[in-house]
């Protein structure tokens, strides 16, 4: 009798209930160490992002609240687009193309049907027919239009954003020795502007790009010789943005 209550209390359910006890311990051990993983992970991803988030907050703020200003971009550091141009005392996009429109239609008062600024989220654009720079089908600067393109370096100045020079053509084809296509030819130009600026008016080679998009980038549609005359342009776009990377801080 006495071993058989030995039998009973040494086997069956006390071992039973003991192993069962030990396992939930595993299981909770197992959650833990989970959980602790993923709060690191967290915790190490809100480290390196935190800037990213900063941009990017500050960025929406910028695009709701900061209007059309310009890009006051400091030695170092990020300025979000359209931020804080005040701050510096710099003009906003407005003032900087009225004051231009009314200096450079003072120059030549034949610009004011040759002459369009625009200002959108990409920046502030000149557009310039290009009769009023070159001569049809040639790429070298018209000696009376270098007052005009003086004048815009002199507003150009004002700013440290990027340039953007862009030249289009009508849908005629050219193919001279000089200029096989349209490519060659708004290229050109784009790239005489451009150095005019640098070499005339000694302003950093590095604000600026030239494009040429030929016939590609009409305003019209090329079916009369006025809107042919009109889609022959040059665009000089002072950009808000850095046109590699939004964080960068143009060149002064």
């Amino acid at each position: 009798m006495p071993r058989r209550q030995e039998e009973h209390e040494g086997g069956g359910g006390g071992g039973h209930d003991g192993g069962g006890s030990m396992r939930w311990l595993l299981t909770y051990a197992d959650l833990i160490t989970l959980l602790m993983a993923f709060f690191i992970i967290l915790f190490a991803m809100s480290k390196v992002d935190s800037q990213k988030y900063a941009l990017l907050a500050n960025s929406l703020k910028t695009a709701f609240f900061a209007g059309n200003s310009l890009v006051s971009l400091p030695a170092t550091g990020y300025v979000p687009p359209g931020g804080s141009a005040g701050e510096g005392g710099g003009p906003t996009l407005q003032e900087l193309g009225a004051e231009l429109s009314t200096s450079l239609i003072k120059i030549d008062p034949k610009l004011k049907d040759m002459l369009k600024i625009t200002v959108d989220e990409r920046g502030l654009t000149i557009s310039l027919v290009g009769a009023a720079l070159f001569d049809l089908g040639e790429a070298g600067i018209k000696k009376d239009a270098e007052k005009i393109l003086s004048e815009i370096a002199r507003s150009l100045s004002q700013v440290p954003n990027y340039v953007s020079v862009e030249g289009s053509t009508d849908d005629l084809p050219i193919n001279t020795t000089e200029f096989p296509t349209n490519w060659e030819l708004s290229t050109r130009r784009a790239t005489n502007v451009v150095r005019f600026f640098i070499e005339r008016d000694g302003m950093n080679p590095k604000r600026f790009m030239a494009v040429g998009y030929g016939e590609y980038r009409p305003l019209y549609p090329n079916d009369t010789e006025a809107n042919r005359a009109k889609n022959r342009r040059v665009d000089i776009v002072i950009l808000r943005h850095s046109p590699v990377n939004p964080q960068e801080t143009a060149p002064k």
